[in-house]
């Protein structure tokens, strides 16, 4: 199987194996063969935050496209991790629940948004759950009932430290106007495809927001000139210099693209970002070696100071 299909960025080699669980007893049997047979593995979503190496994969992966359903009882809307952000957005308007508004147009699947407490426009995933249904590796089932057990902060959660995998969320929505509602859909609709976020394929950011900082990273990118660093198949987009589009380009060419980013900001304002883009599968050690890396800030550099002062006061 030719993981690129399954990948946002359509990169990826191939794999020994794909199970695509539809329910979590099929998750669950999935896991128990793999733990049996001592397989490795990786579970990708919609492939929306993740980078899948080029080369081929000697174990297994583990796609939950076919886990969808949605149910809902009163303001509690329960779904599987497969969803897809803008299917349950969607679920919520036509049955007159607010408070997901900001998730519209958010490419991805539930599970991931839950696994690492997307936050955009205005909203965060944790403030809307009530509870998580989890997978661990041996296939046994943990029901998280306490919100603040899972989420630690920006881009930080229980299940991006324990490895288990999200199969389903409880989320707790208000009652709302349907015509409102579907009015601020529009609204963010409207603000990402100004902001240019599907003009080609992408994992949206590869870095994280360090609020340490004090300035985004797209800013502090934009400012390094990252630009610059385009090349005809892999490039940054003109509206957002933290998206990185392909177009026929591999996933080593996109990891090439990436150090040229973080060392050009680091350069600059002596701040080291980090990944927020995954990645999944066999990376050269050589690759893999400089992902890893990790530098120190130094928040009192001169020209991030002044670029701190100039983004505060215009924002």
């Amino acid at each position: 199987m030719k993981l690129s299909h399954l990948s946002y960025f359509k990169t990826g080699g191939t794999c020994e194996a794909l199970y695509a669980p539809a329910s979590l007893s099929e998750l669950q049997a999935a896991l128990h063969k793999l733990r049996r047979e001592h397989t490795p593995y990786f579970v990708l979503g919609g492939g929306t935050n993740s980078l899948v190496s080029d080369e081929h994969w000697q174990g297994a992966v583990l796609s939950l496209h076919r886990m969808t359903t949605i149910q809902h009882v009163d303001e509690l809307v329960t779904c599987q991790a497969g969803l897809a952000n803008n299917s349950f957005v969607e679920y919520c308007q036509a049955h007159s629940l607010t408070g997901a508004e900001w998730m519209t147009a958010l490419p991805g699947q539930m599970g991931a948004t839950v696994r690492m407490n997307a936050r955009c426009y205005g909203g965060e995933i944790s403030a809307l759950v009530h509870q998580v249904t989890a997978v661990t590796a041996d296939g046994e089932v943990q029901v998280y009932a306490r919100p603040r057990e899972i989420f630690r902060g920006y881009k930080d959660t229980l299940f991006m430290r324990n490895s288990e995998i999200v199969a389903a969320v409880t989320l707790q929505l208000r009652p709302g106007d349907k015509g409102a509602i579907a009015a601020r859909m529009a609204e963010v609709a409207d603000a990402r495809v100004h902001q240019g976020q599907f003009l080609h394929p992408s994992c949206g950011c590869v870095f994280k927001n360090d609020y340490e900082v004090g300035v985004p990273s797209g800013v502090l990118l934009d400012q390094a000139g990252v630009r610059q660093f385009s090349r005809k198949h892999v490039f940054i987009s003109p509206q957002h210099a933290n998206f990185i589009f392909n177009v026929g380009g591999s996933s080593e060419e996109i990891v090439a693209l990436s150090f040229k980013m973080r060392d050009a900001v680091y350069r600059q304002f002596s701040v080291w970002l980090q990944y927020e883009m995954e990645f999944l599968g066999n990376f050269p050690p050589t690759l893999q070696r400089e992902i890893n890396r990790v530098k120190p800030h130094d928040l009192h550099n001169r020209a991030l100071l002044e670029l701190r002062r100039t983004w505060n006061s215009n924002a």
